[in-house]
């Protein structure tokens, strides 16, 4: 026996025990050193964190949350099919800026290994679906294909005119001989709509064949590479983009190698002579604030060559500032 003040913990344990020993009674025990959250270790009550309110399954509400572990069409550096659970836990592990918003996390979509169609055509469907729940869908890939299968399925959705609006190193309009690359993405979401207005915003001159830019304008794509950027500010290009993009429903992509490797060193693709992670929050606040997109996604972060999970805890970051939902 041991002492007094033992005797209480030795009471649960032998009730939990009973318990199991009688699994038809349907009494529910908490055990009491049993941590009610998982994300937070300070026992601060007024600081929600959103993984303690966020509710979890095919539910409807303000905002979704939906991954694709997704990254078949990965040229360079593999990786980013993990990238949905480690953003996640950076996101769940944030406070809960947004007062009276109701987030939902949707789960990820079941890809199919070795089949990119059907991974695609099942990402397609499952957004769809999102979209009738939810009046944001905040999408986490993945590689950049997942981009372009979450625009099939909201570009199925929407019946009105639409918009995509791609942060991005890249214009990634290749044309290729054979083989599957996710630097052919744009030229596909052209493909899907040849009216939507498309526009690439960060590309690196230096990081890319010439050609591309020739393909880019064939194929009707404003292309606001860094210098544009640099000379016109983040305002002044948020500005034009709400002018060409109107009336328009949008679907926000961001690729986070239009960030600088020195802040994102974790992704498919780095380019020198990116954003830092202040300007490329201020410009994701800035551009849903204005637009309001219906779908967001964030994509190619690639956490193996990730450094401290920076570039997951930035995806995570943008992800929070994209939100413009207000009840």
């Amino acid at each position: 026996m041991g002492s007094l003040k033992d005797e209480p913990i030795d009471w649960v344990l032998r009730f939990l025990r009973l318990m199991h020993n009688n699994s038809h009674v349907s009494i529910r025990f908490r055990m009491p050193f049993i941590r009610e959250s998982v994300y937070k270790f300070i026992k601060d009550p007024g600081d929600v964190r959103i993984g303690e309110v966020v509710r979890k399954g095919w539910v409807s509400g303000d905002v979704g949350i939906l991954g694709v572990p997704w990254d078949g069409a990965v040229g360079t550096r593999p990786g980013s099919r993990v990238a949905p659970s480690r953003i996640r836990n950076w996101l769940y592990t944030n406070p809960m800026i947004y007062d009276k918003v109701g987030i939902v996390d949707l789960g990820d979509v079941d890809v199919v290994v070795g089949d990119h169609n059907e991974t695609w055509r099942r990402v397609e469907v499952t957004v769809y679906e999102a979209l009738n729940l939810v009046k944001e869908l905040l999408v986490i890939g993945g590689d950049s294909t997942t981009s372009y299968a979450t625009f099939r399925g909201f570009r199925r959705f929407f019946k009105e005119d639409v918009a995509y609006v791609l942060l991005d190193a890249h214009p990634d309009v290749r044309v290729i001989t054979e083989g599957l690359t996710s630097g052919q993405v744009v030229r596909w979401i052209r493909e899907v709509d040849p009216k939507a207005y498309i526009a690439v915003i960060g590309v690196r001159p230096h990081s890319n064949a010439p050609y591309l830019f020739y393909e880019a304008r064939k194929l009707n794509i404003d292309i606001y590479d860094m210098n544009y950027v640099d000379t016109n500010g983040i305002e002044g290009v948020v500005k034009e983009i709400m002018n060409k993009v109107g009336e328009r429903v949008v679907h926000l992509s961001v690729n986070l190698d239009v960030v600088d490797p020195a802040f994102a060193p974790g992704v498919n693709s780095p380019s020198p002579g990116g954003f830092t992670s202040r300007e490329i929050i201020r410009f994701i606040a800035a551009l849903s604030r204005s637009l309001r997109p219906r779908v967001v996604d964030v994509v190619e972060v690639t956490p193996p060559f990730d450094v401290n999970d920076i570039t997951s805890m930035l995806a995570s970051t943008l992800l929070i500032n994209a939100i413009w939902i207000r009840p």
